[in-house]
């Protein structure tokens, strides 16, 4: 994927310098736009790393932030296309939703269709909307939706869209720490391929607007669904980024069930500020 990466960071930089023309919208954004289809084997080694990287238990179900690996190039690639009217580095992921029908399980052929879905308003700029479905044998297991913020940008005939409104965040009662030292980047790069270059290296991060690197948005949701234990065949799993974590770093976490329900939350112990808000509700 490093290779994805820099090309995406070549493409953004002509992106900027000299911005494309505007296409028509829906040959880039929409349910004709183009996708990209990725197939791949859940192969034991693979998931058994990504697992133990994340804190879940080395299982033949394979965890959906896995699957959310496995894609995420394809959507670099889409966003990086020489059409795509915005820079795709400096794009900041602000939620994620998976909708979990049947678990793949270890050794199972997954095949991923991937596209963006909607470019939407944003009082910040212009969000970004990626699908992903994952299909075993023609039959779909998983479905995600990510989206991302590309800051101070606007495109012309973007959907109008009104944000949902956060909440005040009140912190909860703490029932776990978390200590993430700058290695845990280096090993969740190893196993998802996401080497975005703001998690690896300070100076990196610093150009970027960063104190420092900042573990990934994703290994944090991904140490979060392990933290929630949910071993349901369906759910449906929601995801809200607000502050980056800076390595190294020491937060604070709160698990609680209610039902069907289960709340992970992370936050800074100082400062009382979110990283990360998250909701699985398991489904019959």
């Amino acid at each position: 994927m490093l290779r994805t990466y820099l090309s995406a960071a070549g493409a953004s930089v002509l992106k900027t310098v000299r911005p494309a023309p505007a296409p028509a919208l829906d040959r880039i954004a929409g349910p004709d736009s183009p996708a990209r289809t990725v197939r791949v084997t859940a192969e034991a080694d693979s998931v058994a790393r990504f697992d133990r990287a994340v804190g879940e238990p080395v299982r033949d179900v394979v965890p959906v932030t896995w699957l959310h690996a496995q894609a995420f190039g394809a959507s670099l690639e889409l966003m990086s296309a020489r059409d795509f009217p915005l820079p795709v580095v400096g794009l900041v992921h602000i939620r994620n939703t998976v909708e979990q029908h049947a678990p793949v399980r270890v050794g199972e052929t997954v095949e991923a269709t991937v596209r963006v879905a909607a470019l939407r308003t944003h009082p910040k700029g212009t969000e970004v909307v990626v699908t992903a479905r994952f299909d075993v044998d023609g039959a779909t297991r998983v479905e995600e939706t990510s989206h991302y913020l590309a800051k101070g940008a606007r495109v012309d005939g973007a959907e109008s869209h009104e944000q949902p409104e956060r909440e005040t965040f009140e912190a909860p009662a703490q029932t776990l720490e978390w200590t993430i030292a700058p290695r845990t980047a280096d090993v969740y790069a190893r196993v998802s391929g996401d080497v975005n270059p703001i998690h690896l290296n300070g100076l990196a991060a610093r150009a970027f607007g960063f104190r420092g690197r900042i573990i990934h948005g994703m290994y944090t949701a991904a140490h979060g669904l392990a933290a929630a234990q949910v071993r349901a065949d369906a759910f449906t799993w929601e995801v809200e980024f607000a502050t980056p974590i800076t390595l190294p770093a020491r937060v604070a976490a709160a698990v609680r069930r209610d039902g069907a329900v289960t709340r992970v939350d992370v936050w800074d112990r100082k400062r009382g500020k979110p990283h990360m808000l998250s909701t699985v509700t398991e489904r019959a």
